[in-house]
């Protein structure tokens, strides 16, 4: 009885999330082929917005610098009870002096406890060492077991020369309300289909952040050199 009552829960939560958001960007999360190259720019197009509005109005320049990956991704999350957390992004990695290319990425996380309520994140992850964001998307790491994830401090609260000893920072522009939301636990994957999209084949996160995957969308151009001029090393 109490497993049918915590799969009811489960579902609701679910049809509740997907029901309040919005259906294309929901639909891209559960398409069973890969989108055309010019679908996946789109998106990239997108991502790259909210990626240069959150850092310009709410990441320190220093904290940019020290910055050795970044994900942004949009997530949505709702349920009554159990609380079902969907979203989809991009990864990108620094090498050298250089950032690699994106990829792709789900993120993805179910909860129990007393909550309610829709909600809706444009987010953006700092990593402040690049080995914990390839970890996190081969499944051997999840946000906040065991890892410094913790609420980024804002631009205009600390100088140039402060040191960032977390090892993930998180800001956000949410919109909606929603009692206890937490990414602790989350997990992160490539998105096999979209990245065979973008890059015209079957890529492994390797291939992409080791630069033997190239692809023609001229927002990744775009992007990383967003990510050279707004976070230089």
């Amino acid at each position: 009885m109490v497993q049918t009552k915590c799969l009811i829960a489960l579902l609701f939560g679910f049809c509740l999330i997907l029901g309040t958001a919005n259906a294309d960007s929901m639909d891209e999360l559960f398409v069973q082929e890969a989108p055309t190259v010019d679908e996946v720019n789109a998106d990239i197009i997108r991502y790259k917005i909210i990626l240069e509005e959150i850092i310009d109005t709410k990441v320190p320049k220093a904290l940019l610098r020290n910055a050795e990956g970044i994900m942004v991704a949009n997530v949505k999350k709702g349920g009554f009870l159990v609380a079902i957390q969907a979203g989809k992004g991009l990864l990108m990695l620094r090498k050298g002096y250089d950032w690699t290319n994106p990829s792709v990425v789900t993120v993805s996380n179910a909860s129990f406890g007393l909550q309610a309520g829709v909600e809706s994140k444009n987010i953006v992850l700092i990593f402040t060492r690049s080995k914990l964001a390839e970890d996190l998307l081969s499944a051997e790491l999840k946000l906040g077991a065991g890892l410094d994830l913790t609420v980024g401090p804002l631009a205009t609260d600390v100088g140039t020369k402060e040191v960032f000893y977390k090892e993930i920072y998180f800001y956000s522009d949410g919109v909606g309300v929603f009692a206890g939301i937490s990414f602790k636990g989350s997990s992160m994957a490539s998105d096999d289909l979209a990245n065979e999209g973008l890059y015209g084949k079957k890529v492994t996160a390797d291939d992409i952040f080791s630069g033997r995957a190239s692809t023609t969308a001229s927002a990744v151009v775009e992007l990383k050199e967003l990510l050279q001029a707004k976070a230089p090393k």
